[in-house]
C-alpha cells in the first residue's frame, strides 16, 4: 500500500457542500489521490530563471509588470519576471527602487531628502543610476527607468533621476629591491702649510644604477691662513634611482 501524496490541507478542505455523502467524499478523495499521484510535467513552469523563454512574457503579464520589451536580452526579460513580486512588496521603499532598476541591468545610488548636500525638500529622492557593462545611455532605457520607478515609488516622493557611465579599471603594481651602497661615518682632518691664498674642495660622487645612501659625513679642515674658503659637492648618476643623502658637516678652522 503506497503512502498519500494528498496535502494534508485536502484531507480536510472539500469543494463539496456540507450535506454531501461519505460516498462523495470518498470520490474526491480517491480522485485527489490519483491527480496528485502524477509526477508535475512542469515542474519549473512559473520559475522565471528556469522557465522555456516563450513563457516568460506570460509571466510578467500576469504579475502585470508596468514595462516589458520583447526586445530586451534574455536575462532582462528573465530579472524582470522573477523579481516583480518582490519589487511589488518593497514599493515605496528604497530596496525597492534599487531591485526594480537591477531588474533592468542597472546599479543605483538612492539618496534620500535629508542625506543630500544641500538638503532638499522632504520626500524628493535622487537616483544616480549607471547601467552594468559601461554602455552607452539608452533612450528607451531611460523610457523604461522611468516607467518602472514612478509605478514602485511612493506615490508623495518626488524622483530626481541622472544617468552616468560606469567605469572599470585595474591597476597593478610591482616592485623590485636593488642592494644599495651605503657609506658609514667617517672623519679626516687635515694640516696644511701655510699658503697665501687656500681653496678647499671636497665631493663625493656615485655613478651605479642602485640607491645611494649616505650617512653624515663629517669633514674637518685646518687652515692656517685667515683667507680662504671651501666648497662641498655631491655629484651622483643613479639613472631613474632615487638618491638620498644625510646630513653633511663641514668646517674650516684657520
Amino acid at each position: 500500500m503506497s503512502q498519500s501524496t494528498l496535502p494534508s490541507a485536502l484531507k480536510t478542505y472539500s469543494v463539496l457542500p456540507d450535506n454531501r455523502s461519505p460516498l462523495e467524499r470518498s470520490l474526491e478523495l480517491a480522485l485527489s489521490e490519483q491527480l496528485y499521484a502524477i509526477k508535475q510535467p512542469y515542474p519549473e513552469l512559473l520559475d522565471a530563471a528556469k522557465a522555456p523563454l516563450n513563457i516568460v512574457a506570460y509571466l510578467a503579464s500576469e504579475r502585470q509588470l508596468p514595462v516589458w520589451d520583447s526586445a530586451d536580452p534574455e536575462h532582462i526579460q528573465r530579472n524582470l519576471a522573477g523579481n516583480a513580486w518582490q519589487v511589488r512588496r518593497l514599493s515605496g521603499t528604497t530596496a525597492g527602487l534599487k531591485l526594480a532598476l537591477e531588474s533592468l541591468d542597472f546599479l543605483s545610488e538612492v539618496k534620500p531628502w535629508y542625506q543630500q548636500v544641500p538638503q532638499a525638500s522632504p520626500y524628493n529622492l535622487s537616483i544616480l543610476a549607471w547601467e552594468k557593462g559601461n554602455k552607452p545611455v539608452n533612450v528607451s532605457n531611460v523610457h523604461k527607468l522611468l516607467a518602472y520607478i514612478d509605478d514602485c515609488k511612493s506615490e508623495r516622493d518626488v524622483i530626481e533621476l541622472s544617468l552616468m557611465f560606469g567605469v572599470d579599471t585595474q591597476l597593478s603594481l610591482a616592485g623590485a629591491a636593488a642592494p644599495p651602497t651605503n657609506v658609514n661615518e667617517q672623519q679626516s682632518s687635515a694640516a696644511l702649510w701655510p699658503m697665501s691664498d687656500v681653496s678647499i674642495r671636497v665631493a663625493v660622487g656615485g655613478g651605479i644604477s642602485p640607491g645611494i645612501n649616505i650617512q653624515p659625513l663629517n669633514l674637518l679642515a685646518i687652515v692656517p691662513v685667515i683667507s680662504g674658503y671651501a666648497q662641498v659637492g655631491i655629484t651622483a648618476a643613479a639613472g631613474h634611482y632615487s638618491i638620498s643623502v644625510s646630513a653633511i658637516s663641514a668646517s674650516a678652522v684657520t
